[in-house]
């Protein structure tokens, strides 16, 4: 697979309309920005190296995307947004960009901090979590975060996570990622939890940090009795539920004495775990292993079923066939009810999906087995999935930006 680039006089022309120059004068800077804006990043990789397009439209119901209009980054890079800005975590450098976006789709530069004098190599903002318009919190090694202000794109310091075990029985702690984080009430909440250097090997149980918002500090560590805890969404009532990432599935395949993945809640308006709530999905769909279960609306959430119907499980089988092999469902499954059921419209996918909740609406970005092409689709709560475009290399993020 070649390297998708721009030519070089398109690439000049197309970074000369997005406002690449920000000492503009303020006569100068784009009008009133009103129109809604939502943010796609995908990643091309090759053996030349790897580019990610950032492209950015103002409606959900896109049909595609020009990639030679999106605005390229070397390397791996990611991107966030708050209060109305779009951001982009580089990498190949300690630095995070922040961009301000017009009407038109252009980009102007609004900012830019570096992590370098914390050993950063790069500014993976699937490490980083926005708490608010003027605070966020960048993972620094597993036990610590380094404090920023996305507004003024300042650091105030790095803070550790008192008392968080670095290693339990010889298993290594680990943060969780940006799909695990949630704010609500004026905390944030992010689980840590142990495994060995494969990720195969998971602690029985997670902790859940809390964070308050108001002064960073570390109010809390919750224990929850589940491996692996690098999911979380939020329900309409507040309730917040934590579940495990494809990685601690293999085990419980392949071994009878490896911990089981379940999911924990933590309901509205407290900082304890719901312990009478807690449960394994399994029975739910077919004594399968599950990962990545997500709330949506009304009752109903999703979860990455495995399925081993077309898999040879044995003592030679690796890991990584059912973590990244084509072998698992979506399913949508009704706790309240206790009722599970394949996604209609959708096929064999990898274990570990994202998807995106945003206006009410639900959105899968499923890569092919090669992350050489992305596609997207809806998710109705009632309904089957459709399928709404595709596009080049690996597409993992989905932002609304305003």
């Amino acid at each position: 697979m070649s390297r998708l680039r721009p030519a070089p006089l398109l690439l000049a022309a197309l970074l000369a309309g997005c406002g690449e120059d920000s000492n503009k004068p303020p006569d100068e800077q784009p009008g009133p920005r009103e129109k809604p804006v939502y943010s796609l990043a995908t990643t091309i990789f090759s053996q030349a190296g790897s580019a990610t397009y950032v492209s950015v439209f103002d409606s959900l119901d896109v049909t595609g995307l020009d990639l030679e209009k999106a605005r390229e980054h070397s390397g791996f890079a990611t991107i966030g947004a708050v209060d109305g800005a779009l951001f982009v975590g580089s990498g190949e450098a300690p630095e995070v960009l922040r961009y301000n976006v017009s009407d038109d789709g252009s980009l102007q530069d609004a900012g830019k901090v570096s992590f370098a004098n914390y050993g950063l190599q790069s500014a993976a903002l699937y490490l980083n979590h926005f708490v608010d318009s003027t605070s966020a919190y960048m993972s620094l090694d597993e036990t610590r975060r380094i404090v920023w202000n996305p507004s003024t794109m300042q650091i105030s310091g790095a803070l550790d996570a008192q008392g968080l075990a670095s290693e339990r029985e010889g298993l290594v702690v680990k943060s969780s990622y940006d799909r695990a984080r949630v704010v609500r009430d004026g905390f944030s909440f992010q689980p840590f939890y142990w495994t060995d250097g494969t990720y195969y090997d998971f602690l029985p149980g997670s902790q859940i940090a809390v964070y308050s918002n108001a002064d960073d500090s570390l109010v809390k560590l919750i224990d929850a009795p589940c491996p692996g805890l690098d999911v979380a969404t939020q329900d309409e009532a507040g309730n917040i539920y934590f579940s495990n990432w494809v990685f601690s599935a293999a085990a419980p395949v392949l071994e009878d004495s490896a911990p089981d993945t379940c999911v924990v809640r933590i309901k509205a308006g407290e900082q304890v775990l719901d312990s009478a709530w807690t449960r394994s999905l399994s029975a739910l769909v077919g004594n399968r292993q599950t990962a990545a279960y997500r709330y949506l609306a009304n009752g109903v959430g999703i979860v990455a079923v495995f399925h081993a119907e077309n898999v040879v499980i044995n003592n030679e089988t690796e890991p990584s066939v059912i973590t990244s092999g084509n072998h698992w469902k979506l399913w949508r499954v009704n706790l309240d009810a206790g009722t599970a059921a394949p996604v209609e419209g959708l096929d064999f996918i990898a274990g570990g999906y994202y998807a995106f909740r945003i206006e009410g609406r639900t959105f899968l970005l499923l890569p092919t087995s090669d992350y050489a092409r992305t596609s997207i689709w809806e998710l109705g709560v009632d309904g089957a999935a459709v399928k709404r475009f595709e596009t080049l290399g690996w597409a993992y993020q989905l932002v609304k930006v305003r």
